[in-house]
């Protein structure tokens, strides 16, 4: 059973060393390029778009990658995600580190978060949302993705809401290409066979950050580390926090040094 999962689910794809050699091998056919500008290439080209998800400090080494490799990339960042707070410092800090590598930082938009059911909604909170961003990040997002999509948001076709461009309209959907890692496996076709066929001439990839990982896991244990390294990370801040304040840090055996 093991076995079977491992090959079926292609668990050795979504390695940060394999993610490295398939943008080697997309670069061998195709230019990277931004929403914005894809229509000012005739050649072949990819949108890579990240909807940050889980692990930002796993967004940013995949960032560096692209960086190394001369590929620029787009970044959708959610501002109420359940696994990370955009606003915290350390992961706004981040976050602009992967701005300053040359990427770019969107908006990845949750209507579960606001119920909306009405495009009239839809348009109402993606300028709220756009205004906050822009607060924190000096700049009005261009474009925005929607999370974890239902039948609603994929009714929402038009090109742009509330003046940003929207990746799941119909031009996207019917024109191009498409291939994702959507809960960690390749739902609709293998990226690397699509890479080595090269028969688009415009391919969207979508990718989520906590999928990837340094050592060959199943999506569900990729993700349980996420959470982990996470709750560390969040141990060694309060404990280092106490320290830097002088303040007692009480344990059951006592004072913790």
């Amino acid at each position: 059973m093991l076995q079977y999962s491992l090959e079926k689910y292609r668990f050795f794809d979504f390695t940060l060393e394999n993610y490295y050699s398939l943008l080697k091998l997309a670069k061998e056919n195709y230019r990277f390029i931004f929403f914005d500008n894809l229509n000012n290439f005739k050649d072949k080209r990819i949108i890579l778009r990240h909807d940050v998800e889980f692990s930002v400090p796993i967004a940013l080494e995949m960032a560096k990658i692209e960086h190394s490799l001369g590929i620029k990339s787009t970044y959708f960042v959610q501002l109420h995600a359940d696994f990370y707070n955009a606003l915290e410092k350390r992961t706004y800090e981040q976050l602009k580190t992967i701005e300053l590598l040359g990427h770019r930082l969107e908006l990845h938009f949750d209507v579960h978060f606001w119920d909306i059911d009405s495009e009239e909604k839809l348009e109402e909170y993606l300028q709220i949302e756009s205004q906050v961003f822009k607060t924190y990040f000096n700049k009005s997002p261009k474009v925005f993705s929607f999370h974890n999509t239902n039948k609603f948001t994929l009714s929402c076709e038009k090109e742009t809401y509330a003046g940003m461009i929207n990746v799941y309209a119909k031009k996207y959907k019917e024109k191009y290409g498409y291939c994702a890692d959507s809960t960690g496996y390749w739902r609709y076709e293998v990226l690397e066979d699509r890479l080595r066929e090269a028969k688009d001439e415009v391919l969207q990839v979508l990718i989520h950050d906590g999928m990837w990982q340094n050592e060959v896991l199943p999506p569900r244990r990729r993700i349980h580390k996420v959470i982990d390294d996470q709750a560390a990370y969040l141990k060694l801040t309060y404990d280092e926090t106490l320290k830097k304040f002088g303040a007692k840090n009480i344990d059951w055996e006592g004072e913790v040094e």
